[in-house]
């Protein structure tokens, strides 16, 4: 896991694939652990929760700034598979392009 710091232009491309890789192994491992896609707006607004969360705690001192990147990557996991998922229990199917 690398550090949320902003460090500069170079340094911010790499932490953003070292963001997106961290977000696809997690896609893989919430999709090994939930197959049904059930759910997964309501799992992404948990993690939202979890990330403010985070934030919040961090801000004051009281949580490690690295759990924010933990849960904006679970978070940004759930987005995922709601788009490439949908979410059966809301009747919404995934995007698919014309």
């Amino acid at each position: 896991m690398t550090s949320v710091e902003n460090k500069g232009t170079n340094d911010d491309r790499e932490q953003d694939y070292q963001f997106l890789s961290d977000v696809a192994d997690e896609v893989e491992r919430a999709r090994t652990k939930f197959p049904s896609s059930n759910l997964v707006l309501a799992a992404a607004t948990e993690e939202l929760g979890e990330t403010a969360q985070a934030m919040l705690k961090a801000a004051a001192g009281k949580g490690p700034v690295e759990d924010i990147w933990k849960e904006a990557v679970q978070l940004a996991a759930m987005a995922m598979r709601i788009a490439t998922e949908g979410d059966p229990s809301f009747e919404v199917l995934p995007y698919t392009e014309p």
